[in-house]
């Protein structure tokens, strides 16, 4: 007897007692996520799991996991997103990868603070910002822009009057001898 793709797909499933997640026991790719094929072609275990649970899935759209289990392919569990629905469901379960959580990370934090303080009293060339930090001047240029580090905000700096070597006008009258009366 011949099984259907969904008797199929479960034969590689094995539910999960606790969380309720049905764990994908086919091939699983090395970012975690199972794989498989579906008419033919090869497709993550969770959009397939979509596709024959619960239908089509629009153009733009993602399969993302509520339970955040990649090899999770309960449909209960998954949801359609965009990619900016997947990346702040990402940001707001404290899962991004960002600033120093990022491995390839050069500055903390504190450092791009301090940066981003420099930065907005613009006295200084954004090479010389770079040379200071160990980094290059692209790195600060991101910074500046703010495609990097977003979530960092600058350093509160205080208001801090330059010091200058000329006197005041007023107070040079005040210090001329009045020799000449």
């Amino acid at each position: 007897m011949k099984l259907t793709p969904r008797e199929r797909f479960l034969a590689k499933v094995c539910p999960e007692p606790n969380g309720g997640c049905w764990l994908w026991r086919g091939m699983v790719r090395p970012d975690g996520y199972g794989g498989t094929s579906l008419d033919g072609k090869p497709q993550s275990a969770h959009r397939a799991a979509w596709i024959l649970f619960r239908g089509e899935i629009g153009p733009g759209l993602l399969v993302c996991h509520k339970c955040d289990v990649r090899a999770c392919v309960n449909p209960e569990h998954l949801f359609l997103g965009s990619y900016a629905d997947n990346a702040r469901d990402r940001d707001e379960k404290g899962r991004s990868m960002r600033g120093e959580k990022n491995r390839s990370s050069k500055l903390s934090a504190e450092q791009v603070s301090r940066i981003k303080a420099v930065l907005a009293e613009d006295r200084m060339y954004v090479s010389e910002i770079a040379r200071e930090y160990g980094v290059t001047p692209a790195t600060i240029a991101a910074i500046a822009k703010g495609t990097t580090w977003r979530h960092v905000q600058a350093a509160a700096t205080p208001t801090l009057e330059l010091e200058d070597d000329r006197v005041d006008q007023t107070k040079q009258e005040s210090i001329i001898p009045d020799n000449d009366l």
